[in-house]
């Protein structure tokens, strides 16, 4: 009954109460792997990874042979820069799990995030071959994903005979993704458009609240953000590390700049960390109010203890060098706050065309139902959203902005890095532009093409859409 009660609150997302039940039932029953495992869980939701590590390997030494025990044990050697060991327990479960294509998936992904695109794709086809199960979809999408095939050997029947053997909403989504990828790939605009299209409603009915809402969360971030709070900030605070942020709208370019300046010897990356998101609901947890409402409330005990947080996460990074990027492209809702706990942050604002980017959020399948994800007019809410307070942080004199365009690094990528280093006070490395080299791992949806030179495809792919691309962004 406790047990049941704990994986509940974990569900519900009420980490505080799970983790007290949890930890009440391993006080009469110090062996219990589900509970070890729920525990786990809650240290890898609150990145917590050292934590994780510890007691994720005691419930997969009292829940032998499980398979989502060892998946999170992976999670967490991840998230502590163990790779091999994280690969050493994705090995292990393949092992015990031959014939099951799920421990396969999350083998060929790991592959993937560290640029092993060939043992990625021949992982992925082994668990292909394995039947119709609920892990075939994502295979099937990964595989999309990687690109080789062509208008001879596909996965498009693949495709449309799961479609028909799956009433899953959420599966149904994501091989509308694939469908829309594969068509692309193969030069059927029509149809390519078709599948997005499909695959945005789908996903859209699955969101549960609307762009719109936030408007009010964003005059908030304005008012509360003034001259005299930015200006509040110990300006005589040393620091060894420059916390570097790059920011703007998802599918901008930001996974091609990171890596690009992190391959510099000065950079490192904590990659799309939402460790600011941490501090945030530390201030909330401790004046009892709400995002930006809190930040009338700081004190400096408290801006002390915010800035630990992140200094905390930022010594996670392997190795800690004197800039450490943080690109979650959100952050940009933060910057006052920010810029308060480290005076010598530097923001990097990157854009991109409106349709370009546009287009890139339709064909894109996000994990994550958020509706600017799924729909283009609430898109086109949200990039409004975002230029407003953008306008407002570069109103604030002082504010260490610097902004680039992704189709300028892209045409003139020396030039452009050469200038950005010379705001973040470094120079030019010709070893920027061989980050398609670095076997570091990449997590976000440009973990495929990240893999190669930089290139100037993507920056007029939108326009073979441009008709109906135009017309539902107007709604129509």
């Amino acid at each position: 009954m406790l047990l049941k009660k704990a994986n509940q609150l974990l569900e519900q997302g009420k980490l505080k109460e799970a983790e007290f039940h949890y930890k009440a039932l391993l006080k009469s029953d110090p062996d219990n792997g589900e509970a070890l495992f729920g525990l786990g869980k809650i240290a890898l939701r609150l990145a917590r990874f050292d934590a994780a590590v510890y007691v994720l390997q005691k419930a997969c030494e009292r829940l032998p042979r499980m398979l989502e025990p060892l998946n999170a044990l992976a999670d967490a050697f991840n998230g502590v820069n163990s790779p091999k060991d994280a690969l050493t327990v994705l090995e292990y479960a393949q092992s015990i799990a031959t014939n099951n294509p799920e421990p396969h998936y999350y083998l060929a992904q790991h592959y993937l995030t560290h640029g092993n695109l060939d043992k990625a794709h021949s992982t992925f086809a082994h668990a292909l071959s394995m039947g119709v199960h609920p892990v075939t979809a994502y295979i099937l999408f990964e595989l999309v994903q990687l690109g080789r095939f062509d208008k001879n050997h596909n996965y498009i029947s693949k495709l449309h005979h799961l479609l028909t053997q799956t009433n899953n909403l959420h599966l149904k989504m994501v091989c509308y993704y694939a469908l829309g990828k594969s068509y692309d790939k193969l030069d059927d605009t029509e149809q390519a458009f078709s599948y997005f299209v499909l695959a945005n409603k789908l996903q859209h009915k699955l969101s549960n609240f609307n762009t719109d809402e936030l408007s009010p969360f964003y005059d908030e971030i304005v008012k509360h953000n003034t001259r005299s709070f930015i200006n509040s900030g110990d300006k005589q605070l040393i620091s060894q590390i420059t916390p570097v942020f790059i920011i703007g709208m998802p599918r901008s370019g930001s996974t091609l700049l990171e890596q690009m300046l992190a391959n510099h010897s000065q950079y490192s990356s904590i990659g799309e960390s939402s460790s600011v998101g941490n501090v945030v609901a530390f201030l909330e947890q401790k004046t009892a109010v709400s995002y930006p409402q809190c930040l009338k409330h700081l004190t400096p005990e408290l801006i002390s203890k915010a800035r630990d947080i992140y200094i905390n996460a930022l010594k996670t990074v392997t190795p800690i060098k004197p800039f450490i990027i943080n690109k979650l492209p959100s952050n940009y809702q933060s910057l006052g706050l920010i810029y308060v706990l480290f005076p010598n942050a530097k923001f990097i604002n990157l854009t991109r065309d409106f349709n370009a980017t546009a287009f890139s959020i339709l064909s894109n399948y996000f994990a994550e139902n958020e509706p600017y994800f799924c729909s283009l007019v609430e898109f086109k809410q949200y990039h409004a959203l975002y230029e407003k307070l953008m306008l407002h942080w570069q109103s604030l004199k002082g504010m260490p902005i610097y902004n680039i365009s992704y189709e300028a690094l892209v045409n003139n990528p020396k030039q452009q890095l050469t200038a950005l280093l010379n705001f973040l006070d470094c120079s030019f490395e010709e070893n920027c532009l061989a980050f398609y080299k670095r076997k570091s791992a990449v997590t976000t949806l440009s973990k495929h093409a990240i893999r190669e030179p930089i290139n100037r495809l993507a920056i007029a792919k939108w326009e073979r859409y441009k008709t109906p691309l135009l017309e539902l962004l107007d709604g129509s």
